[in-house]
C-alpha cells in the first residue's frame, strides 16, 4: 500500500511538472533522523583497558600464551630442571589499542634462551605484531599435560 502511494504521488508530482528531488531528500532524512535516535538512546561502550586488552589475548587454549601470566607480571617456576621466568606486559598506543607482549627466559645450566611474542589488541580483534628467539625446548612436555 505504501509503495501505490508512493507511485501515484510521484505521478502526480510529475504530471504537473513539480520536481521530485524531495524523493531523494525524505529517505537520507528519515536515516539520518533514525541514526541519532539510536545513537542518543544506546548506552556507551565502557573503556577498553589493559586488563581488557591481556584477557582478550589470553582467551583460547591449546598455545604457548597458556603458559603465562593472565595478567601484568612475572611468574618464576621450574620445569625438567629449567629456571623459567614468564612475563606479561602491555603497553598503550592509542586510545584502545594495545601492545601485548610475552616474554620468557630460561636457563639450565650453561644452556639459556630468551622468546618474546608480541600482538596488537583492540577491541574486537588480536593481530600478531612480531617474536623472536626460540621456542623452549620443554614447550612440547608442558603443553600435553
Amino acid at each position: 500500500m505504501l509503495y501505490a502511494c508512493i507511485d501515484w504521488w510521484v505521478e502526480r508530482r510529475i504530471d504537473r511538472e513539480k520536481s521530485t528531488k524531495v524523493l531523494l531528500i525524505i529517505p537520507l532524512i528519515l536515516l539520518l533522523l533514525s541514526w541519532s535516535i539510536l545513537e542518543a538512546i544506546s548506552p556507551s561502550l565502557p573503556p577498553f583497558t589493559k586488563e581488557d586488552a591481556i584477557e582478550f589475548a589470553t582467551t583460547g587454549e591449546g598455545t604457548d600464551i597458556d603458559l603465562f601470566p593472565d595478567t601484568v607480571g612475572t611468574w618464576k617456576g621450574t620445569f625438567e630442571g629449567y629456571h623459567v621466568q614468564r612475563s606479561t606486559r602491555t603497553k598503550k598506543i592509542n586510545k584502545e589499542l594495545y601492545l601485548v607482549t610475552f616474554e620468557e627466559n630460561w636457563t639450565k645450566g650453561k644452556r639459556k634462551g630468551h622468546y618474546v611474542m608480541s600482538y596488537k589488541v583492540d577491541r574486537s580483534s588480536v593481530s600478531g605484531y612480531g617474536g623472536s628467539g626460540t621456542t623452549p625446548p620443554y614447550y612440547e612436555k608442558v603443553l600435553q599435560q
